[in-house]
């Protein structure tokens, strides 16, 4: 016997991949956009990307295993085109998601696939090359361009045709009760809801700020977070006429130098670089700060910063699993890095540096981190805000190895921008 339409599995899962291939084509549009959400669009159309070639080898089930309705009936180059239309949805729909694999696979990068931050997914056993890898880029083009600019339109104007002038039951297939007249019908909502919620996610999903040029100056709620409040200046009158005066500071040396504790709520280790023009955040949470610290004894003060690499956030899962590799961190062979420094020179007022020696992938090298100092006083102890911006060569420290080493991707310098809010007992 005949039906009518088809079965309920194979009708869901038809919008369902139709609002996943829509989005996909918005997304696409976007990928190139040079702003702070790129990188995790790329991540995001890949993991869609496996899930459509998955549904279409379910819907590919289904359309074996269902008896679907019989043809419309019409000129025979109409049924002949309809036959092609469709088989070429399937060929798009598997083909596209496997080249995408393939290009990803063959990338000399080497960038580990992470559906959608938690499973792991495996590469194809292709060459990694550039050459190979452009060769799946144009494949993967072509497919999309085909779909986008020839299926697509194809199916929506011959479906519309059938229904608005042909006035059949071919759109009723797939969406049972949507008669020809009335035209206005609300079993509509099903396509007009899938191809308008597709578009505007598609449009705004992962939208970040437009890429520009990054200065070393603080973000507005760190520089806030660091600042000390007008009623604390108030209370504590901090002016030049309040530092010692050098007899006073000859007798301080005599004193312990203060063991500062970070306020690691109020405190923020930040850096910024860039991947493929676009601006990437990260930022380290766990770390351990021994600062012993007077800016009238600097001769007796010292410095020294534990960071824990693989607290490494940038706000993308994907992307840390990278840093934490061997490319870049490699973590699995040295899980630290550390900054010590013994030796500090006063630049101009509350401005400081401290020569001491960074030591990251293994390798330990000088490097001078300079930074400002605001002390306030308030009853029995102080808080000091110091904030710290200076760049670091990365390839100084080898991270970054293999074709990761190039600039063309990501900038040899990484800026740091840090912020340390600390106490200590008069």
């Amino acid at each position: 016997m005949s039906v009518e339409t088809y079965n309920r599995y194979s009708r869901w899962l038809h919008w369902l991949i139709a609002g996943l291939i829509i989005f996909m084509i918005v997304l696409g549009w976007r990928l190139e956009d040079e702003d702070a959400g790129r990188f995790a669009r790329f991540q995001l159309h890949k993991s869609i990307g496996i899930t459509i070639l998955i549904l279409s080898f379910i819907r590919l089930g289904l359309r074996l295993a269902y008896k679907a309705p019989p043809e419309v009936e019409g000129p025979k180059w109409q049924m002949a085109a309809a036959k092609a239309v469709h088989w070429g949805f399937y060929v798009a729909m598997i083909g596209l998601p496997l080249t995408g694999w393939a290009m990803v696979s063959a990338s000399p990068m080497a960038i580990k696939t992470v559906l959608y931050g938690i499973i792991p997914w495996p590469h194809l056993p292709v060459p990694a090359s550039e050459q190979t890898h452009d060769a799946w880029v144009v494949a993967h083009g072509l497919l999309a361009k085909l779909i986008t600019y020839v299926l697509i339109p194809l199916h929506v104007g011959a479906a519309l045709k059938h229904h608005v002038i042909d006035k059949d039951n071919t759109i009723t297939r797939m969406v049972p009760g949507l008669t020809p007249v009335p035209l206005l019908n609300w079993r509509w909502i099903v396509p007009v809801v899938t191809v308008v919620a597709a578009v505007v996610a598609g449009a705004l999903v992962f939208r970040g700020e437009k890429a520009t040029k990054t200065t070393l100056t603080p973000a507005a709620p760190m520089a806030q977070e660091a600042a000390v409040s007008e009623s604390e200046i108030s209370a504590v009158a901090v002016s030049e006429a309040t530092l010692p005066s050098a007899s006073a500071a000859s007798t301080q040396t005599t004193m312990a130098v203060p063991t500062w504790t970070v306020n690691k709520s109020a405190s923020r280790l930040n850096f910024v670089t860039a991947f493929q023009g676009a601006d990437i955040n990260g930022r380290f949470s766990d770390y351990k700060a021994d600062i012993r610290f007077d800016p009238e004894s600097l001769d007796r003060s010292s410095i020294r910063v534990v960071i824990n690499l693989a607290s490494v956030s940038t706000d993308d899962a994907e992307r840390d699993n990278t840093l934490k590799s061997e490319s870049f961190f490699n973590i699995a062979a040295h899980p630290k890095a550390t900054f010590e420094a013994k030796s500090f020179a006063k630049t101009g007022d509350d401005k400081f540096i401290a020569k001491g020696r960074l030591t990251l992938n293994g390798q330990t090298k000088p490097f001078d981190l300079p930074f400002t100092l605001k002390i306030t006083e308030i009853n029995a102890s102080r808080t000091a805000n110091v904030t710290a911006r200076v760049e670091l060569d990365r390839l100084d420290f080898g991270v970054g190895s293999g074709d990761w080493a190039s600039t063309d991707q990501i900038p040899a310098k990484v800026k740091l921008d840090f912020t340390i809010r600390a106490t200590a007992l008069k």
